[in-house]
């Protein structure tokens, strides 16, 4: 049974029961994860116009689960202590933002069969990063190493912890990331160490690193403010091991046959 959930001024959205049930959900560990939640103030909602989402509702348990799977193991290890959600009705620049990409994706999918490809991709980076994504959008970080060309790299609703690795701790020891609607359109494999900085050609619209099966999305720099949504940013903690140490360990258990959450089910956003 679909239910329908609406955001003002924001696409509707779809979640599906069925696809939600595929994670091997453990309403003790989600528990856990409101016991250890802090309610400090993680952004300045009114200065980034977001909403902070409330530990008991049910988009927060969706995009928690994204990032963490719905197990008590993993949950303990990364635990997320806050959810804020973009408001793209809150101001007239960012109406605007949200027009673009409506605007890109209609265009894209014109020239694609009538299907523009989005996915969730997720974004990892230090506090100031997001805090200037979500005001201004996207900019050249030249610090990066940008393994797979020049433009922004996200990795797959299936693959966060890759993300999480490019996350930089704060002051108080907190993570960000990013979780964003991303127009693919037509990608083409990118091979690591490239140094391209466009398409091949214009048939294409983005870049990945497995035509089949893709980890990580490349979004070229002409098109990272028109092509990227940002939707929520979560912040989270890493406990009992060091940052690099508990990554790492977290990022292996796929290997050990743990079934990921792959990303909010079959959210869909109406256009028009």
């Amino acid at each position: 049974m679909n239910q329908l959930v609406q955001f003002e001024a924001q696409p509707s959205v779809i979640l599906e029961d069925d696809d939600i049930a595929k994670v091997d959900y453990d309403s003790e560990a989600e528990a856990d994860g409101f016991a250890n939640t802090s309610r400090v103030e993680l952004f300045d909602t009114k200065e980034l116009k977001v909403q902070r989402l409330e530990e008991t509702s049910n988009e927060y348990g969706i995009v928690r689960r994204s990032l963490v799977g719905g197990r008590r193991d993993l949950g303990k290890k990364v635990k997320v202590v806050g959810i804020h959600k973009k408001k793209y009705d809150w101001s007239e620049m960012d109406e605007a933002r949200l027009a673009v990409f409506r605007v890109f994706a209609a265009a894209v999918a014109s020239r694609n069969g009538g299907d523009a490809n989005i996915k969730y991709g997720w974004y990892g980076g230090s506090r100031d990063e997001i805090k200037e994504i979500m005001m201004y959008g996207f900019r050249r970080f030249e610090h990066r190493g940008l393994q797979y060309g020049r433009g922004v790299h996200l990795s797959a609703a299936n693959n966060p912890m890759e993300s999480v690795k490019t996350s930089v701790p704060d002051s108080d020891g907190l993570m960000h990331v990013l979780l964003c609607r991303v127009i693919l359109g037509r990608p083409e494999l990118v091979n690591f160490g490239s140094q391209r900085d466009q398409p091949s050609s214009m048939k294409f619209d983005s870049g990945v690193n497995d035509i089949s099966s893709p980890t990580k999305y490349v979004i070229w720099e002409h098109h990272m403010n028109t092509h990227i949504l940002p939707v929520y940013i979560i912040s989270f903690r890493i406990d009992s091991l060091t940052v690099t140490d508990a990554v790492h360990k977290v990022t292996n258990v796929t290997t050990y046959g743990y079934q990921w959450f792959d990303g909010p089910p079959h959210e869909l956003f109406e256009f028009f």
